[in-house]
């Protein structure tokens, strides 16, 4: 399973392991069976998306905060070298799972990551 590969549980030990809670929320919003691949893709930003909020509830000093930041403005995987450790797992894991993305999308729909990419980097 792709949550369990990622081994938060033992890499950020402060974090609220929420998996099935954000798969939940995002299966009420699109339950019908031709919306799977959105319901998986969804549950994967969302369930990122809280580690990072536990991460900075509880862990990031505002210095790595901001290199963190940067990095995901960047959106290259070269800016991972300059993060915590601690702070890789969870770069990583946005990364590929945009990766992910870009590979499994058509070509009738490629421009949706890089309006996700833009939001994430242009957050105002």
């Amino acid at each position: 399973m792709w949550w369990k590969d990622l081994d938060f549980s033992s890499k950020l030990p402060f974090f609220g392991d929420r998996v099935v809670e954000t798969y939940l929320w995002i299966a009420v919003a699109c339950f019908e069976p031709q919306y799977s691949y959105a319901r998986i893709i969804q549950a994967k930003l969302l369930a990122i998306t809280t580690v990072i909020d536990d991460m900075c509830d509880a862990y990031v000093t505002p210095a790595e905060l901001e290199l963190f930041l940067e990095a995901i403005e960047r959106c290259d995987n070269g800016s991972i070298d300059r993060l915590p450790k601690y702070m890789k797992s969870c770069y990583q894991a946005i990364f590929d799972v945009y990766k992910e993305i870009e590979e499994k999308e058509n070509t009738e729909r490629f421009f949706c990551v890089h309006y996700a990419k833009e939001a994430y980097e242009n957050p105002n």
